[in-house]
């Protein structure tokens, strides 16, 4: 008992001096008496200006800890500043630090600012904190004959840390786009190697190319491995709303997991999101010509032309996508791309090289299915897109994909293309491939090919042909209607076309020019029954008669002229080839008689 009450004694004695040493320290040393040779330090090693306004404070039981008021960091050799902050806060455990470990207990910033800034020489103002050429470390020494290299046993161990009122600001003077991100809170639990954590975070992004503004929460948990470089982000409940004045978005809420590794810099991810509208975030084509005006019908109208030259197409910039090392699957309850809009999509991604496959791709639209594959390529500026459309309601996809109401119907589209090019405009330009269509229950709108017949029918023995631009609520129904169509240099030719009415017959060939959103189309009409269908006792005596019908102009308004008159000459022309294929016909049979 004699032996433990010493022991004690002792102990006790030993913190008794140990707290009194610890009063002693902090009674005769102010750290604040050291800013101007600490400020020194910094400029000498640095070229970087440190000034630090507030205070400093330090604990010493039971952690080792310090605290700084406003301080701020320059540029290198420069007066503009770099970061700034209002308050800073950390702790050290005082036992771990026996056993090498570096325990933190609490990192607490509040105010802090960032500016990080690329010069249009591609020079950054933080390449000396990221081991750049102007703070890069000495190279390491050769290990010395019968030593074995020595790991470092130093362990980073932090009980968790809290950010508060900061922002974190990137601006890229080449290019003139700028990001930042206003952090309101954020929160983590323990970060050492290997050691699970929970994170929430509250912030605001607001960008310049392409435009956003954005508010973001995320929560979820993470493991960081520093000997592997790894970051993982798991059971991810991310909610993105969009932040501009008026906005009546809904936000968009995405879940799954994420792996960033550091060395080589890859991503990897598993994620679903219920929503998501990328019109909101992609920049506008820039063609520089309003996008063509609707009428009260429905058949489009072309806009007020704007004046060549007054703005040229803006570029399209992949160069972002270039050092992507990606690789996963995402899903999506609802999506809008270029106003088409698409539920259940499913596809997995992968992107290397500056190289991205989308296979498969998969998704519910227009009351039909859709599955293919696409490609981009970041390097050449290629695109390619391969796809097989299902028991699609091809009228409203029209309307959403190209503002056209040309067509109407349901059926399988079918198309392979591939284009390339440094703006929209060359893209349309240079496309290529293929497609075909084949539809039931279909319709031509913006005209009624039996009263454009039976108009046409009433100018015979005139000079004169029937013409109509697309018009208010017209259309010709078919029961089926096919075509297939090859695509080169943005012109999409056919000459198979084969449509079907219980009065009407069509066949058809002619060009489709996409890059000039232009018709030059020939319809052959043939009337097949003298009763029934849209006005057919009207057009009795046109039976067995094809009639020219050209279709010309802009896609969202084109024009209708059937020219009865060549009709009639064809016609006459035709009967002339059949008496003379009877009289010939005659001629053999009387020679085999003899």
């Amino acid at each position: 008992m004699k032996v433990l009450k010493f022991i004690l004694l002792s102990v006790g004695g030993v913190m008794v001096l140990a707290v009194v040493a610890v009063i002693l320290v902090v009674a005769v040393f102010d750290p604040n008496k050291y800013k101007s040779e600490l400020s020194r330090a910094v400029k000498d090693k640095t070229g970087r200006t440190l000034a630090i306004e507030g205070k400093i404070g330090l604990s010493f039981f039971p952690s080792i800890g310090v605290a700084v008021g406003k301080a701020s960091v320059s540029e290198p050799n420069s007066s503009r500043i770099f970061a700034r902050i209002d308050e800073a806060r950390i702790s050290l455990a005082l036992l771990p630090l026996l056993s090498k470990q570096v325990v933190i207990d609490r990192v607490t910033l509040s105010g802090l600012a960032v500016d990080l800034v690329q010069t249009k020489a591609g020079k950054s103002n933080f390449a000396d904190l990221a081991g750049g050429a102007a703070g890069s470390p000495p190279p390491p020494s050769a290990p010395q004959p019968g030593r074995a290299p020595q790991r470092e046993s130093m362990r980073l161990d932090i009980a968790g840390v809290e950010v508060r009122a900061s922002t974190i600001g990137w601006h890229d003077e080449a290019s003139g786009s700028r990001f930042k991100a206003s952090i309101a809170e954020l929160k983590t639990g323990r970060i050492a190697s290997g050691a699970p954590g929970k994170l929430s975070l509250s912030a605001r992004v607001e960008a310049s190319q392409p435009k956003a503004d954005l508010q973001i929460k995320l929560a979820g948990g993470y493991r960081l491995d520093f000997e592997k470089q790894s970051f993982v982000l798991s059971g991810i409940d991310l909610k993105i709303s969009d932040g501009a004045p008026g906005s009546t978005a809904p936000p968009i809420s995405l879940a799954g997991d994420v792996e960033f590794n550091s060395s080589p810099q890859a991503i990897r991810f598993n994620l679903s999101a219920d929503q998501l509208n990328l019109d909101r975030y992609l920049p506008a084509s820039g063609t520089g010509a309003s996008a063509p005006a609707k009428t009260s019908a429905g058949v489009g109208a072309p806009a007020p032309a704007t004046p060549a030259g007054n703005q040229a197409e803006k570029p399209i910039d992949l160069s972002a996508l270039k050092g992507l090392d990606l690789k996963g699957s995402l899903k999506i309850a609802h999506l809008v791309a270029s106003n088409v809009k698409l539920e259940k999509v499913n596809l997995a991604v992968q992107a290397t090289g500056g190289k991205i496959e989308i296979n498969p791709l998969v998704a519910s639209l227009y009351e039909g299915s859709l599955t293919g594959d696409a490609s981009i390529n970041a390097n050449t500026n290629r695109f390619a897109l391969k796809a097989q459309l299902g028991s699609v309601a091809v009228g409203p996809l029209l309307r959403d994909a190209l503002n056209n109401d040309l067509l109407e119907g349901r059926g399988n589209v079918a198309f392979d293309v591939q284009t390339g090019g440094a703006t929209v405009g060359a893209l349309k330009k240079a496309l290529s491939g293929s497609a075909n269509l084949a539809l039931r229950d279909s319709a031509l709108k913006g005209v009624n090919l039996d009263e454009l017949l039976r108009k046409a029918k009433s100018l015979r023995g005139s000079n004169s042909a029937s013409e109509v631009a697309a018009g208010r609520a017209e259309r010709t129904d078919f029961t089926e209607l096919g075509a297939s169509f090859v695509i080169k240099n943005g012109i999409a030719h056919n000459d198979d076309l084969s449509a079907k009415s219980p009065l009407l017959r069509l066949a058809g060939s002619g060009d489709i020019d996409l890059g000039a959103d232009s018709i030059d189309y020939l319809l052959k009409v043939s009337v097949v029954a003298s009763s029934g269908g849209q006005g057919g006792k009207d057009l009795g005596d046109l039976r067995g008669i094809t009639v020219p019908v050209k279709i010309t102009g802009p896609l969202d308004a084109p024009r209708f002229r059937a020219d009865l008159a060549a009709t009639v000459g064809d016609a006459a022309k035709e009967k002339v080839e059949e008496k003379l294929k009877e009289r010939v016909q005659d001629r053999l049979r009387g020679l085999l008689r003899r």
